[in-house]
């Protein structure tokens, strides 16, 4: 095969499906065939023109990879096992450069040119660099871990977003508070990846509004499923020692605020859009009466993407949640599947056959 085929987000909000040659893989870097793409919410919310910048762009992040061509060079993994032709890896849909102001003092899930080869068009070389196509152009700053033999990949999928990036939230929380009570508002993948990576002793309650979301947190052993809140009580009142927000909307910001006990902590990851009318009215004062802190997650690092893989090596009950796949001429189905919540994941796979 010569040529792939990737579906470009025009800024018109259509999706247009191109025809690309396939290019020699760039020094350090590798071309792989696409083998599953999860449907992220924020594929969802930049389809529906929700992201400031981004109108132009190859949709799709969360996947995993089969390698192809490395170009003749050696390539290895971030557990530094060399990777083969064949070989399945899940990769940071972002770059680390290492030599940046934040990678330099170790923070580089802020890498300053983290998104410098990520939401471009497919009209620029090397054409393929977002997961809703054929084949992924892997650039030599982003890190890869292997897959293994026993992770079929409509799993391992999971790991380079929802995953990694639900146990970046939970280094996150402060030891004193992760016991609990914990609440985790949104049962998306990305919230139940937090769950799923949390010590089994925390006891987490889950929210949300959509019932089938909900049912899939009676996957894990120790969540409980919320179809309402408890009332917030006084101002400045409780319920929760923890309360991560993975919803994707800005009031649910508010109700965490509501629902933290003094002293607690609110960590945020799902609310990552930045327009003027993503704002959300709260009183500060709050916050320093109640002496919370407020964190937030965004990326993450090698230990977490190696641990995600980890993880779905076990018996996690992330292998059981609801999937719904499509093919990669059934993008549009796939989106709107996602948008109405109808199953735990969508997942595109556009290399072989659904099951």
């Amino acid at each position: 095969m010569t040529t792939g085929v990737t579906l470009n987000l025009r800024a018109d909000g259509g999706l247009e499906r191109r025809e690309h040659p396939l290019l020699p893989p760039r020094p350090g870097g590798a071309l792989l065939a696409v083998e599953r793409a999860n449907v992220c919410g924020s594929d969802v919310h930049l389809w529906r023109g929700g992201h400031p910048t981004l109108h132009d762009c190859v949709l799709g992040h969360e996947f995993v990879g089969r390698v192809l061509d490395t170009g003749g060079k050696a390539l290895y993994d971030a557990r530094g096992e060399r990777l083969a032709e064949g070989d399945r890896l899940v990769c940071s849909y972002f770059r680390v450069c290492g030599s940046c102001a934040m990678c330099r003092i170790g923070r580089t899930n802020l890498c300053e040119v983290a998104y410098a080869s990520w939401g471009r068009s497919s009209l620029e070389q090397p054409h393929f660099r977002g997961a809703f196509a054929s084949h992924y152009h892997l650039h030599p700053e982003q890190f890869t871990v292997k897959v293994p033999e026993g992770v079929p990949s409509s799993l391992a999928a999971l790991a380079n977003c929802a995953l990694a990036q639900g146990l970046a939230v939970v280094d996150r929380i402060r030891a004193d508070v992760l016991p609990g009570p914990c609440l985790v508002i949104g049962a998306g993948a990305l919230g139940l990846s937090v769950v799923a990576g949390a010590p089994r002793e925390t006891s987490w309650d889950v929210y949300d509004r959509i019932a089938g979301r909900r049912a899939n947190a009676g996957l894990f052993p120790n969540a409980r499923a919320l179809d309402s809140l408890p009332p917030a009580g006084g101002t400045l009142d409780g319920h929760y020692d923890v309360v991560v927000v993975a919803a994707g909307t800005p009031e649910a910001f508010g109700t965490a605020l509501e629902q933290v006990r003094p002293g607690g902590q609110i960590v945020m990851m799902g609310i990552i859009n930045t327009r003027d009318t993503d704002v959300v009215s709260i009183r500060p004062g709050v916050l320093t009466r109640k002496g919370v802190t407020v964190s937030s997650a965004i990326r993450y690092g090698v230990p977490q993407l190696t641990a995600a893989v980890d993880l779905l090596r076990g018996d996690t009950p992330l292998r059981r949640l609801p999937l719904a796949e499509f093919t990669l001429d059934a993008v549009t189905a796939a989106l709107a599947a996602a948008e109405r919540c109808e199953s735990g994941r969508v997942s595109l796979v556009p290399n072989g056959e659904l099951h």
